[in-house]
């Protein structure tokens, strides 16, 4: 693979390594979504047993992993049409966190409150559904990404 430039676009490359590098960002592909589902599987597991949540088995655990997030996704970006809406009305950095606490626990209760209603192998008490919607709440804003300005 070794080219006199090394700004050489894929389609220049032959066969041989079209395929390598095709293969390699499926497996990538893989490993990220692999390592997302295993944070969250560990994560619920060890969240659910903190709070005394049954469950059938690992399966019913991965299961409910995976719907979570396929709904929680869709659910999100509703949260987010809402918290956007909300955030020209509302002024203050106070009351707006607090809108978007309500707004995003609200939406992320209803996912956990869904797939807990559809799979009937896995029990969560509504507590524990709310105290894991703020969970994931405070983890979000935690790992919010938004740079601060030096000196402000």
């Amino acid at each position: 693979m070794k080219r006199k430039n090394d700004q050489t676009s894929f389609l220049h490359l032959n066969r041989f390594e079209k395929g390598v590098v095709i293969v390699a960002l499926i497996l990538l592909g893989i490993l990220v979504i692999t390592w997302v589902l295993g944070l969250f599987f560990f994560g619920f597991a060890g969240f659910f047993r903190l709070v005394g949540v049954d469950y059938t088995s690992s399966y019913v655990l991965i299961g409910f992993v995976i719907f979570f997030l396929l709904i929680g996704s869709l659910l999100d970006v509703c949260a987010l049409a809402f918290i956007g809406l909300f955030a020209h009305y509302v002024r203050g950095k106070y009351s707006l966190f607090i809108i978007r606490m309500a707004i995003d626990c609200s939406f992320t209760w209803l996912a956990l409150h869904e797939v807990d209603e559809w799979l009937n192998q896995i029990t969560i008490p509504w507590p524990a559904e709310l105290l894991a919607a703020l969970f994931l709440f405070m983890v979000d804003v935690a790992l919010d990404e938004k740079k601060v300005k030096p000196g402000s």
